[in-house]
């Protein structure tokens, strides 16, 4: 699957290496102090305090922006613990309670095992194993005040680009994987299947089978595992599809 031009480059690129994993986020409400005088209780000040519920570390992890890259510099975030939603990727859209196409990439962190709730959530001990070193969205974010992380959001987000760089034999096989197996190409043959175009489950299954070949080609030869995947490449297409309900 890959050509031998790119298979020479990355064969001749320095072996890249895989991290290994920890495993959330931050969540709140306002709480409000209340003193005693003259006999009557009144609230003295409301200040923010977190709950650690967990309720925004269980709907998933943030997505990073580029105030994060120190992180990887200080090796509190790696590649492994990321995965990369896609340009044209289906995501449920919670507002309008419908499947919508990503308008551009998102690099997050990624779940445990392919869970939703973000990889560094510690539910037991109610708390976040990065809590010192969050992200900014997780910072940003309080749940009884929304203005923050409204602020921030959707404003220089971080892509694979500003971790992989643009040039070079891997960032080539980034942008091969793209063109070749589009998540928005997947994603409209996957509408038209689930409306019986015997046609286009065809190509939507040929197309998951070679994307699954390029992905276990690329481990092989350079070593990276399933984890390392989810960023270079986002979801494996077969996952993209299962909003969909199709057996591919």
């Amino acid at each position: 699957m890959l050509c031998s031009a790119l298979q020479r480059k990355i064969l001749a690129a320095p072996r890249l290496h895989a991290f290994p994993a920890p495993g959330g986020c931050l969540a709140g409400r306002v709480s409000l102090r209340f003193s005693q005088m003259n006999g009557k209780t009144q609230s003295v000040s409301p200040q923010t305090v977190c709950d650690r519920c967990g309720t925004c570390c269980q709907a998933g992890g943030p997505a990073l922006h580029r105030e994060d890259l120190p992180l990887f510099d200080a090796d509190v975030l790696t590649r492994a613990h990321l995965v990369t939603l896609r340009r044209g990727e289906p995501v449920h859209d919670n507002v309008a309670g419908v499947l919508a196409e990503l308008p551009e990439e998102v690099v997050k962190i990624a779940g445990l095992a392919g869970a939703q709730a973000c990889r560094f959530h510690d539910v037991a001990a109610r708390a976040c194993a990065i809590h010192d070193n969050a992200p900014l969205e997780c910072r940003a974010l309080f749940c009884r005040d929304t203005s923050g992380i409204e602020a921030v959001y959707a404003t220089g987000r971080l892509t694979r680009a500003d971790l992989v760089g643009s040039v070079g034999a891997l960032w080539e096989l980034v942008s091969f994987h793209d063109a070749r197996f589009s998540a928005g190409e997947a994603a409209a043959l996957a509408r038209r299947a689930v409306r019986a175009d015997a046609a286009a489950r065809q190509a939507l299954a040929e197309l998951v089978r070679a994307e699954a070949q390029f992905r276990q080609e690329f481990c092989e030869r350079t070593g990276l595992g399933p984890d390392d995947l989810d960023f270079y490449f986002g979801r494996a297409l077969s996952r993209v599809c299962a909003p969909f309900g199709l057996s591919l």
